[in-house]
Formats: C-alpha cells, structure tokens, sequence
C-alpha cells in the first residue's frame, strides 16, 4: 500500500475551511441577533399612535410605561378625579390625567401625549399632557345588545343602547352627584347610566319609560380584573332620547293576582310592570314591604321612604323578579287604597312550612304571615340583628328580629320556655331552586309572646343532669373552637394582609357603625383620607418588595399617631383612611403635630431606600353631613384632599418643612 506525500497538506486545508465556515457562522449570528436586539428596542421606544395599538397590549406590556401620542375627540368624562374616555378612528379607551389642566368637555378634539398603563381591567393611558385643538360632532354610536356587551369586549367604547328605565334617582358619585338610571335592557339585565348633566331631567317621567342612550361602555370588576357587569358613563340627558314615554298614570294597568306573577302566562312579558294588591303585613320604609292577600304574600322591594301601617291596603306597581324562592317585585312604588284592618297570622305548625307534594318539596306559605309554636333554644345577637333558635317537634326553626324593630324593653326570654312566634315566613331555596329552610320574620317584640316558662329545677331531672353537664362540657368545647375559628376567619375577612390594618370592607363597617354612635351623641368625628405620594415612583424604581415596604412603613406611623380607639384601615393601594372620634380643634391640631413628627422619625430610619410623604384630606363630620353613609364621607374627604393636593405642590412629610409652617395649614397637612 502507497503513501499519499500530498495528505499532510489536504488535511490542513480541511480544517482551515472549518474554521473559516464557523467564523463565518458566529459573525452571521451576531448581525442577526444585533438586527433584533434593535428592532426590540425600536419597537419598545416607538409611539404608539392608535388606540387600537395601547388595546392590543397585554397588562404586562402595557405596566412598561410604552410611550403613546394620540389624536381623537373627548366622549364623556368619567367623574372620577380628571379622569376622561377618549375615542380615535380606531377604538376607545380611558385616561388618566398627570394634570387636571386644561378643562375638557364632550365633543372636544385632543391630542394626548403620555405612556401606557394597565389599568384595572383593559390598558389605559396615563396623560401627561393633553391639548385641545378643537371641537366636532360626536362620533355616530352603534346599538349594542347584551350578546355583544357581555365580557367587557366594549370596555371604553362609545356604544348606544336601549331599554326600559327600571329607576331614576341621584346620588354622590365621588364626591358629585349623578343621576343613576337603572335600565333594563332585556331579560331583567340592568344596566346602571350615570348622567352627569340631568339639570333637564323630570325624574318622575322617566321610569317605566322606553328610552334610547348613547354613551361610554364602563366595566365592574373585581380585583381579580374579572368581568362582573355593565355601566354607562353619560354626559348629558342630550344623549337619551326617549322611544316611548311611560304611562302617565302608572296605576292605570290591570289588577294581577298575587300568586299569577311569573306564571307561564308571563312568558316573554319579564319587562312590563304589573300592578296588585295587598294588605301590609311587614314594612321597613326604605327599603320594601310585604304584602298580603288571602294565603299569597309578595315581598316588595321599594326606595319609599313612606312610612306604612300594617293592615293597611296598597296598590303597587313593580317588576316581577326571581326572589330566594318566591317571586319578588323590584323597583316598585304603591299608594293606600284602602283602609286598616288588622292581619292575624296564619296557625300552622312548623312542620307545616315545607312539605312534600306531587313529588316536590314545596313551601305554600312563603311571604304569608303565620303563628307558630316553639321552645326557645337560644338567641343570638347577629350584627344590628337578634336570632332566636326555636325547635317544635322535629322542626327547628329560626326567628330574625332587628335590634330597631326590638324596641327599649328588650328581651327577657328564657330558654326552654314555649313561646308563640307571628311573623313572615321566609324560605330558602337549595340550588334545585326547591325549599330547603324557612326563618320567621319578625316586626316587633311584640310578636313574640310566651305560654309556658321554662321549668324550674326539679329532683327527677338528677339522674340525666350529670350526663347532660358532661355533654355540654364536651359540646361547649367544640362549640367554643369552631366559634374560636369562625372569629378568627372573620377577623381574616376585614384584615389587611400586607398593612394589618383593617381592609376597606372592616373599615366601613366599623366607621360606619361609630359614624352613627356619633351622630346619636352628638360627638365630632374627624375622617382622614390618607394617599402616598409618588408611590407608582418607589414601585417602579426600587420594585413591589420596597413597595410593600413602604406601605408597610405608613402603616406603623399611622398606628403610632392615632389612638386604639380611632379605626385605621388600608382601603386598597397607597390610600388609607383613619375615623378619630371625640377629637376637638385643638385635638386635631395635635393630631396633626403628632402626624408630622412620627413621618419625619420613620423618614430617618437607617438604610431606607424610599422618603415618604402623605397627602391628606381631612373631613370634620358633624349633624351637617348626617344624610350621608361613610362611603359619601370617604367622597367627600378624598376630594377635599385631592382639591387640596391639586392646589399645593407641597405634601405631608417633605424634607425641609418646619412644624409651624406645617400646622398653619388648615384642611391637610401637605
């Protein structure tokens, strides 16, 4: 076999062409991984300049502040703060105002320049600034019906709809009142409008009415940025055009039988009112009645504050509904056409109230009044509400009393005593929509009325007391953990996790409750409504964990400032509120001091990498404001402190404020 002189050489040549190939390889990779690395750039740094485009972002994507200039006409402004939903060729959308100047209003055409934001459902953009280049006619709104609204899928669009006006009353709506139109829109599906403008509105022709509405699609959500239903953000009463006016004699319908409502017969018929009749067998004006005829009870949801003497006989007119078992009639509104005559209960017994017949379980005495018989097992103290356990042979029921209805006297009830029970009998359904338990609605402590007193100690009961002791130990101890865990479950439910402070559902039950303990002792409440400044600044710039930090850091300070019997909670984000009770001018001036003084000692805490400073609206609550819940107390208090934030660059807790020029300040301390 011969040797090849020349193989030496080829073999070099091989490999010198492998290297050459790869070089050339890697240099390719690099132009190509360059090219993307800044067409990715170029992408992320580029305007966005549809709303279509900031739309199409998902909520990651829209968080990274990509930076957006837009040119469209106002639809309507949504109210909140100088908040507005704006609207180009390709869709629409809302935004928030960096600057509340300059004013806007409906029809205005703007250009927007700012960044993207997330939002709470679909992207929003965050404006930083917004120039008004003129005016034109409203976009043409297109007819939606509940198929296409259902979702969201319209959020921010302007949209019209049609339906029939359920009810039309004002409210504050963030501090400013709006006039809210309940509107069904098909099938009892409610859509809520929020009218801005209603100075033309007579709100007495407006329910029952068939109107047409143009206006901005607005979303309810959860925090979970779930869908949960429909609202429509109006301008002006100049957006409803009413198709068919209501009757101009409401009354002026055919009688029903109370036990026809949502028979077969009403089938495809859901959105007419019907009018029936009845005498008054429970009423809690504001709220609804009940009403009664021979053994058919309706229950009667009603904003009429009118105060009804039972046996009274109504006509009322309202819309049929589904209740927890039986039919209830919504939106309603009655007047006297009878005189008083006393109601007495129906004598059943209580295995009476549900029973069994042609193979389904069945309650024929939901919404009737009746008088029962039972043993008293115990009674609870639920909230504003009394529970009194009963139990009639093998029936145990439950009787409800509000502590109002209750009275002065009070109860002195033994347990084990017989008692006679009158009241509205109120069944539960079970998810086959079949009854399942009934409670008994009581108007007064009057309907409770004892014939037997529990019997005293006697020497027969020896022989089982001891067995019964031990029993009740062993019971009482299970009892006592599961109360034990249900308290701590419901200390869960109104407790902020990240501040432990109470969250926004524990702070309004609580500062409502001490809002009306006020008002009855004629005592001053102070509500503070607490908002971080800059926060989105330490989130974006040192992260969420710094973020939490802060909050964190906030919280302390207000739970070192304010007493342990003053409420604090975090009602979501970087706002918080705090209700001090019996709190004097001077008091809040101290108050104010103390504020000041523990920010400043927690801004000087070693190692922080944030500075905090507080806005502050603070709302003295007197006999004045005595028509309004804490929630409108919260409106108003955030819009003193936004006016007041909105007026003043300085805020609560800057570095190189004085104490004396910081207690000059009168509302807030900012």
């Amino acid at each position: 076999m011969q040797s090849n002189p020349n193989a030496p050489l080829a073999i070099i040549a091989d490999d010198q062409a492998k290297i050459f190939l790869r070089l050339l390889a890697i240099a390719l990779l690099g132009c190509i991984t360059g090219a993307f690395s800044g067409s990715l750039q170029a992408a992320i740094s580029t305007e966005l300049t549809t709303v279509r485009d900031v739309r199409a972002l998902t909520p990651d994507q829209a968080r990274a502040a990509r930076p957006v200039r837009l040119r469209g006409v106002v639809t309507v402004l949504s109210g909140w703060k100088a908040s507005f939903f704006f609207q180009d060729e390709t869709s629409g959308i809302s935004v928030d105002r960096v600057n509340p100047l300059p004013p806007l209003e409906a029809g205005q055409v703007v250009e927007v320049r700012g960044v993207t934001g997330p939002g709470l459902f679909a992207p929003t953009l965050v404006a930083e600034e917004v120039r008004v280049i003129g005016k034109r006619p409203m976009p043409t709104a297109r007819f939606f019906d509940l198929s296409r609204l259902a979702g969201g899928k319209q959020d921010s669009q302007w949209i019209a709809i049609r339906g029939l006006v359920r009810s039309a009353g004002v409210q504050l709506s963030w501090g400013h009142p709006v006039l809210f139109l309940e509107i069904d829109i098909g099938g009892g599906n409610l859509i809520t409008a929020r009218v801005h403008d209603y100075s033309k509105a007579n709100l007495d022709e407006l329910p029952g009415a068939t109107v047409s509405v143009r206006g901005v699609c607005g979303t309810v959500f959860n925090d979970k940025r779930q869908f949960v239903g429909l609202r429509l953000f109006v301008s002006s009463l100049n957006d409803l055009t009413v198709e068919r006016p209501a009757s101009i004699d409401p009354y002026d319908i055919p009688t029903r039988p109370l036990g026809s409502l949502l028979q077969f017969s009403d089938a495809g018929g859901a959105l007419a009112r019907v009018k029936v009749r009845g005498i008054v067998t429970y009423s809690q004006p504001g709220k609804g009645l009940y009403i009664q005829d021979g053994l058919q009870g309706v229950f009667v949801q009603s904003a009429e504050t009118t105060q009804v003497a039972l046996g009274t006989e109504l006509e009322v007119v309202g819309y049929p509904a589904a209740g927890r078992y039986s039919p209830k009639l919504e939106y309603a509104v009655f007047r006297v056409v009878g005189s008083i005559s006393a109601v007495a209960g129906v004598s059943r017994e209580a295995s009476s109230m549900i029973v069994e017949k042609d193979g389904f379980t069945a309650a024929p005495y939901d919404s009737v009044l009746v008088q029962l018989k039972g043993r008293l097992i115990e009674q609870v103290q639920s909230g504003d509400e009394y529970l009194l356990h009963f139990q009639n042979g093998t029936s145990i029921f439950s009787a409800r009393l509000s502590r109002t209805a209750r009275g002065d006297n009070g109860f002195n009830l033994t347990p084990g005593s017989l008692m006679s029970i009158t009241g509205i009998c109120s069944v539960k359904a079970d998810e086959a929509h079949e009854a399942s338990s009934f409670e008994i609605v009581l108007r007064s402590a009057a309907d409770l009325v004892e014939i037997e007193r529990a019997p005293w100690w006697t020497a027969s009961h020896a022989a089982w007391v001891v067995t019964l002791l031990v029993l009740v130990v062993l019971g009482m101890s299970a009892w006592l953990f599961v109360v034990r865990r249900q308290a701590g479950l419901r200390v869960l439910t109104i407790t902020d996790p990240l501040s432990g402070l109470y969250n926004r559902r524990g702070f309004h039950l609580l500062a409502e409750q001490q809002w009306r303990l006020s008002l009855r002792g004629k005592k001053p409440l102070l509500l503070f409504y607490i908002d971080v400044d800059h926060f989105k600044n330490i989130n974006d710039t040192l992260g969420h964990k710094e973020g939490d930090l802060a909050i964190q850091a906030v919280s302390a300070v207000l739970r070192e400032c304010f007493r342990k019997t003053d409420i604090i909670g975090r009602l979501g984000g970087d706002e918080f509120a705090v209700a001090a009770v019996e709190v004097s001018e001077s008091g809040r001036a101290v108050l104010e001091l103390r504020l000041l003084k523990t920010l400043q000692q927690s801004n000087e805490t070693p190692g922080r990498a944030f500075h905090l400073s507080l806005s502050v609206g603070v709302l003295t609550c007197d006999k004045t404001l005595e028509h309004l819940a804490i929630e409108g107390l919260l409106d108003e208090a955030d819009a003193l402190m936004y006016q007041k934030k909105r007026g003043s660059m300085r805020t609560f807790g800057d570095a190189g404020q004085s104490l004396a020029r910081e207690l000059q300040l009168q509302d807030r301390i900012c």
